[in-house]
């Protein structure tokens, strides 16, 4: 039997909002949360670990203190980006992701039912141990895929909360979900 464990780190608070800058850095507290992950008693063990990162700025900036700790090499997987959004103004871009978080999976848009699938094909081919720095949607529309949700919203993973998906033989064994935010998305 070979178990795979998959993690999947939502990035530090962002230094903008997502519907005012394409591609912000983390802001202080996004700085210290992510100095926060070594201690983290989830990811005390990474040695065995790929580290792969969303090429967006915040997510690689989350990855930098256990990447430093464990000496790896970051990976940078473009199927792990945000939910794609560049035909959207930026000024409607939090009203149409609160519109697309609860959408029907079979009403959404082609290109985001592709990206949930690339994300969804991707996370399931893990050949080893993989931590994955990410975003909320992404990691939404990949457990909401596993648990069977009719929506890409399942939950509400807070700043540097780490998912945890196990799987055996290429099946899932176990989920467990990083903490949840209290507070509304920064868009």
């Amino acid at each position: 039997m070979s178990e795979i464990n998959l993690l999947l780190v939502r990035h530090g608070e962002a230094s903008e909002s997502w519907g005012k800058h394409p591609d912000p850095g983390l802001s202080e507290l996004g700085i210290k949360q992510s100095a926060s992950l070594i201690n983290n008693a989830m990811l005390k063990s990474l040695d065995s670990y790929n580290f792969v990162s969303s090429p967006k700025s915040r997510a690689k900036m989350t990855a930098e203190p256990l990447i430093k700790k464990f000496n790896k090499e970051l990976i940078i997987n473009n199927t792990y980006s945000e939910i794609p959004s560049d035909d959207i103004d930026n000024s409607q871009k939090k009203a149409w992701l609160t519109n697309i978080m609860n959408t029907e999976i079979k009403d959404l848009p082609d290109s985001l039912v592709n990206w949930r699938d690339n994300i969804i094909k991707d996370s399931l081919n893990v050949s080893r141990n993989t931590i994955v720095f990410t975003h909320f949607m992404v990691i939404n529309a990949l457990i909401g895929s596993l648990l069977k949700n009719n929506a890409l919203m399942y939950f509400y993973p807070n700043y540097v909360s780490v998912t945890k998906i196990t799987f055996e033989n290429k099946e899932v064994k176990s989920i467990s979900l990083g903490d949840e935010k209290k507070t509304i998305i920064n868009l």
